[in-house]
């Protein structure tokens, strides 16, 4: 993944210079990671055009959450991070100038977190799967022919976040309502970013086994995908 978010399809393309650099983030990266992570499960109570209101009157705004949440019967609310240590090696890497390896410290990073949502969706679909719920998303899967589908592995489970579409940032105030990210260290700065940045606070609604929408997956589409599946939990 880390190659992919720099830009190769291929590590072999890259100069030797950039491999040793790659190889040199790995290597401190997997030193500084924390992951941690917290998640409830609440009951969907409305939904409308423009909301999704969930147990505990806590209504999250956004046209396109509601659009996207509008069969669910729960949503899963779950907060993720690596931790401080490697954000704070990336700033101490780019005050000396250490730019390349600041820069690739940095993806490393931006992966790690996502692997560790990737490991708390996998909780959450266990979780419906053993109610006979399941994780749910605008799409539906076409199968194995889909290039995305060793990624989603015939779920197609992405979550969502504020900041994603047209749900604003400071919705974020409202997850941490729901979920205290406290319990993990992360916390809300007064631009409700998260502190520590490598951090996700996100949704993932769940619903009945047999119930679809009238949107086709188009993540099968998408380039990035097609240069290759991801591979847990090596996040090379």
């Amino acid at each position: 993944m880390v190659w992919r978010l720099l830009g190769y399809s291929d590590p072999i393309q890259a100069r030797p210079a950039i491999q040793e650099v790659f190889h040199q983030a790995m290597e401190i990266g997997q030193t500084l990671l924390e992951p941690a992570a917290c998640y409830d499960i609440f009951q969907t109570e409305r939904v409308t055009s423009a909301s999704v209101e969930v147990e505990g009157h806590v209504s999250l705004e956004s046209q396109d959450l509601a659009h996207r949440h509008r069969e669910a019967r729960e949503l899963a609310v779950f907060i993720t991070t690596i931790g401080p240590a490697l954000e704070e090696q990336v700033g101490k890497l780019l005050a000396s100038g250490n730019f390349g390896l600041g820069y690739v410290l940095d993806v490393f990073g931006s992966a790690a977190v996502k692997m560790v949502a990737y490991k708390v969706r996998g909780l959450i679909q266990d979780y419906a799967l053993s109610r006979g719920y399941r994780a749910m998303t605008h799409g539906y899967c076409i199968g194995k022919d889909c290039p995305a589908y060793t990624d989603c592995g015939g779920s197609i489970i992405y979550w969502w976040c504020p900041g994603y579409g047209d749900w604003n940032t400071r919705e974020q105030k409202k997850l941490f309502t729901l979920v205290d990210g406290s319990h993990i260290g992360v916390h809300l700065g007064e631009t409700y970013m998260m502190i520590p940045r490598k951090s996700y606070a996100c949704v993932l609604p769940i619903g009945r086994q047999g119930e679809k929408s009238s949107n086709k997956c188009d993540e099968g589409q998408k380039d990035w995908i097609k240069l290759g599946s991801l591979k847990l939990p090596n996040s090379e």
